[in-house]
């Protein structure tokens, strides 16, 4: 079988990420490298021995010999490239957000529906081993109903005034809930297997305005900081808290299950292991392992236990997923793996109700599909 050849657009932080997954599935093959930045592009293909790069995304998106596009692209772009890969008929995976509104992610998700399209998002703390162990013993049954969801995502980005770089005006209409707060959304739904249906949020800015590397003196109108409420479809109760002005806190991702048996909490900065709080015996660290996980989450383990699985790894098997798709035809039965464009139209619609709430002071349904 032939490897399904790949070009990766944008080449900043993300991009690269993206080229060394790729390396890392079976039967994909990286074959050209985009950016805006001809230095970048001649660099990255020389490092990763990519034969071919381009300064120009269309150019690559109308080369019949690509059968997948990265899409890696600052985000006001995303809505465009993903839109014009899938009218050039290929097989897209996209950083989030998908678009810039529900409904502009809505026609995506329903473009690639009609155009029999794999449409992957990259949600990749959902394909975490220990997350897919805490979506195994739920469906199991080991840990008896889910009573409610919590948790956070806090990071110091922007604890201070002068905190302040340009992606600070370039948000649409939700900067840190939108940016971080829908990982910790796509993580909690993937476990429970089930969307959220309302919000109450309440978004704070802490500094109006900030001033820049220059002493200018920049506006901010979206949120540092977000405290919401939530309702799954089920009925389910949950709550976090997300911030970028949480000093100490790097990349602090938690989700936490608490159900009748015993609870369960994962934490992205150690995310090789799954605690579980039980009433009898207090708390209990499990390792990810072959020898200690579920069956079913052993592929999901890529390396021995004390070797930390972490965040490369959770983008490895986010693309490895992907892929798979393509190849066993898994995608036309929206039963992929990872996120899909359904889910980049689930994430804008939380984060539009989000912003709706907090102005509006009240729960705000989520659109669903």
């Amino acid at each position: 079988m032939k490897p399904l050849r790949a070009a990766v657009i944008g080449l900043g932080f993300i991009g690269p990420q993206h080229i060394d997954a790729i390396r890392r599935v079976p039967l994909a093959l990286p074959v050209a490298l985009c950016d805006n930045n001809a230095d970048h592009v001649r660099t990255a293909c020389e490092q990763y021995g990519v034969p071919r790069g381009e300064t120009d995304w269309r150019e690559v998106l109308h080369d019949p010999t690509i059968d997948v596009i990265h899409n890696c692209t600052p985000n006001a772009l995303h809505d465009e490239i993903n839109r014009q890969a899938l009218l050039c008929g290929k097989h897209v995976y996209s950083e989030k957000p998908l678009s810039m509104s529900a409904q502009t992610a809505r026609e995506l998700w329903k473009l690639a529906c009609e155009r029999k399209l794999a449409a992957g998002l990259n949600h990749q703390y959902r394909m975490n081993a220990a997350v897919q162990e805490m979506r195994a013993r739920l469906l199991r049954g080991l840990p008896g109903r889910a009573l409610m969801a919590t948790g956070c995502y806090l990071q110091e980005s922007a604890s201070r005034e002068t905190d302040w770089s340009q992606r600070m005006e370039n948000t649409g209409i939700s900067r840190t809930v939108a940016d971080i707060g829908v990982h910790w959304v796509d993580t909690a739904c993937a476990v429970l297997g089930e969307p959220v249906s309302e919000v109450f949020a309440d978004l704070h800015t802490h500094y109006p305005t900030r001033t820049g590397p220059d002493g200018t003196r920049h506006p901010v109108i979206t949120e540092d900081t977000a405290f919401i409420l939530v309702r799954f479809k089920s009925g389910l109760p949950g709550q976090f808290t997300v911030s970028k002005a949480a000093n100490g806190h790097k990349n602090d991702l938690r989700l936490n299950l608490w159900c009748e048996g015993y609870g369960m909490e994962w934490r992205q900065e150690q995310p090789d292991r799954l605690v579980l709080g039980k009433k009898e015996t207090g708390y209990e660290t499990i390792y990810m392992n072959p020898r200690t996980c579920q069956e079913e989450v052993r592929p999901y383990v890529t390396t021995p236990m004390g070797h930390v699985m972490g965040w490369p790894d959770a983008l490895r098997n986010s693309v490895a997923a992907f892929y798979r798709s393509i190849l066993d035809g898994s995608y036309l039965t929206q039963s992929m793996l990872c996120a899909s464009f359904r889910d980049g139209f689930l994430g804008m619609a939380f984060i539009e109700a989000c912003v709706r709430s907090s102005h509006e002071r009240r729960w705000v349904e989520v659109e669903q599909l």
